[in-house]
């Protein structure tokens, strides 16, 4: 057992880390010297001790570990590999530390894979684990990927979905369920394509400046937006096909009481119904190509809408009124809610009536055809002297619908106001993308494959968001005074520097002040210094 004990030397006082060790030879406890802490000094009559200062022969490498050890501790606490090990077999720990390899090079190294192994020993991770560099061949990461997923022929074995599970399952555990009522948010993202053409990068729907291109479907949760579900989506698939796959997994997980929060383009009677049948609920907006949601939308006057009891305080510059009624809509049973913005609504009209006004007197034929197509469907060919007219009823429907949305869901016990709100908390799927894109540099995509395209997207960039999320949770958990960006940017200052002392290696991190110490605190990063 160790312990500290002073000693004095030519008349000054010195402390040694010491501990006492059993002399086989001498048959007795003999003192052995550990760590020679410093002088001992007097200083307003109390002993403060000076530490030694460290003997450095040489300075041999520095590497920022920063970003690294945060999102390796993230990554240990969430389990991460345990849950991908489960999901593939207990034998399986190559796998799951080339994956885990794959999601920091994502997020940290971006190096290519044939870069990764070089990447790896310039960093501590070899003395974190017990991996061994020069196993991290391009083929040991590619042989992980089709582990995990592969088509042989018309076989094909996918354990992406399994792993996804397994992470959800303990980052509940670790979080904490949500409320009662899941709120699941859903959205899709397209990705440019570098290769050729394949089963999943197609021209088509949303495609980017004509260039083949996939898509990436993305589910979180609401209250700390974690990840729920990964995809990928063929390039000419709009939003809309995509939901059957979604529900069919999420039905597989034993889910209850969830509630997707949509888009509009994912909007359909035949979707709904599909979530209804598996026992999910759907809350979204309506979309005004659909008749039944414009007779919903103006079902109600402005003088009905704007009362009192109807008002909702959304944000500072954002108050509304909305009307809420249980009814038929997209063939279910729904409570729809109309909600009337008046700053909105009358800067819509106002514009529409300067346009028509300007219409009216302009002579240019080619002004004219500009402004009629701005003024669909209001204005409509006809024979004459101008060429269209006025279609008085449009015009009327389009007054009604000014500065109006309607939104629904098939949960008909929640309110109004948790409905518009709930919808418009739906920009947390698009920051979640958005940190995709940019932090983890989601786009492009490099793989060819259709089973590593697939891991690509439905594990290594699900674990990358997942890891992103978690830190985003701790900072809102632990109450810290900074964002995402500002605490990633301190945390990438932070160095590793490999001395040489007395031919010892010494590792020693920098830029650690006692702000960013306690800062990085809640993520415990510098248990990792060595």
């Amino acid at each position: 057992m160790s312990f500290i004990r002073t000693i004095k030397s030519n008349g000054r006082k010195y402390q040694q880390l010491v501990e006492s060790r059993w002399d086989p030879v001498k048959k007795q406890s003999r003192i052995h010297v550990i760590q020679h802490l410093g002088k001992v000094i007097e200083e307003d009559g109390k002993e403060k001790l000076m530490p030694a200062q460290l003997k450095i022969d040489s300075v041999d490498h520095a590497c920022p570990v920063g970003e690294l050890a945060l999102f390796w501790k993230i990554a240990d606490e969430f389990g991460i590999e345990d849950c991908i090990s489960n999901a593939i077999g207990e034998n399986e720990n190559n796998t799951a530390k080339a994956i885990l390899l794959l999601v920091l090079n994502q997020l940290i190294g971006r190096k290519s894979l044939t870069q990764i192994g070089k990447w790896v020993s310039e960093t501590p991770i070899p003395r974190w684990t017990d991996i061994e560099v020069e196993k991290l061949t391009k083929d040991y990461f590619l042989s992980a990927l089709d582990k995990i997923s592969n088509e042989n022929g018309t076989l094909n074995s996918s354990f992406s979905f399994s792993i996804q599970n397994n992470i959800t399952c303990k980052w509940r555990k670790l979080i904490g369920n949500e409320p009662e009522k899941f709120f699941f948010y859903q959205d899709i993202t397209r990705i440019r394509w570098n290769g050729d053409q394949t089963c999943w990068a197609e021209k088509g729907y949303g495609a980017q400046t004509g260039r083949p291109h996939i898509g990436f479907g993305l589910v979180i949760s609401k209250y700390n937006h974690m990840p729920v579900m990964g995809y990928p989506v063929r390039g000419s698939h709009p939003d809309s096909t995509t939901i059957k796959e979604t529900i069919d997994n999420l039905s597989r997980w034993n889910m209850e009481n969830i509630t997707l929060v949509w888009d509009r383009g994912f909007v359909s009677k035949r979707n709904i119904n599909y979530t209804r049948k598996a026992k999910f609920h759907v809350l979204s907006a309506g979309s005004r190509s659909s008749k039944e949601v414009v007779d919903w939308t103006i079902k109600y006057s402005d003088h009905e809408i704007e009362q009192r009891t109807n008002i909702l305080h959304l944000s500072k510059r954002n108050t509304v009124y909305f009307k809420e009624e249980i009814g038929n809509l997209y063939g279910q049973k729904c409570k729809i809610v109309v909600m009337l913005n008046p700053q909105k609504r009358n800067h819509s009209r106002t514009e529409r009536d300067l346009i028509l006004q300007k219409l009216e007197s302009e002579t240019s034929k080619q002004k004219i055809a500009i402004l009629k197509k701005n003024l669909k469907p209001i204005v409509k060919l006809a024979r004459g002297r101008r060429g269209y007219k006025i279609d008085e009823t449009e015009e009327y429907t389009a007054r009604r619908l000014d500065g109006r949305s309607l939104f629904f869901s098939t949960d008909t016990e929640l309110s109004g106001d948790e409905i518009i709100r709930t919808y418009f908390q739906k920009d947390h799927i698009e920051k979640a993308f958005r940190f995709l894109k940019g932090n983890a540099c989601l786009s492009p995509v490099r793989y060819q494959l259709p089973g590593r395209v697939e891991v690509y997207l439905s594990v290594i960039n699900f674990i990358a968001y997942e890891l992103i999320a978690a830190v985003l949770w701790k900072i809102e958990k632990y109450k810290l005074d900074t964002t995402y960006e500002k605490l990633i940017q301190e945390a990438s200052k932070i160095y590793e520097v490999e001395l040489t002392s007395k031919k010892t290696k010494i590792h020693r991190w920098t830029h650690v002040t006692k702000e960013v110490e306690k800062t990085l605190k809640p993520f415990n990063i510098t248990s990792l210094q060595t």
